[in-house]
């Protein structure tokens, strides 16, 4: 998907399809939980599953500069 997707736009792409990768993250739905996935395939947050989770998930993917060392959740 394209990092310039809405937050709308994700929540109803989750909905139908459950997952989603933008920029090498992993993005997927769980029940309540959205959990985000970073691009070294580590587990680095969970957010609500609605528009305002997805709105939180596009903006930490958004301002992540990939500089730093990942460590476990």
């Amino acid at each position: 998907m394209e990092q310039s997707i809405g937050s709308q736009e994700l929540y109803q792409h989750l909905k139908t399809h459950g997952r989603a990768e933008i920029d090498g993250w992993a993005i997927n739905a769980d029940g309540a939980e959205i959990w985000l996935t970073n691009p070294y395939g580590i587990d680095v947050g969970f957010y609500a599953n609605n528009a305002e989770g997805c709105a939180g998930i596009l903006e930490r993917i958004s301002t992540d500069d990939h500089e730093r060392e990942w460590g476990t959740l």
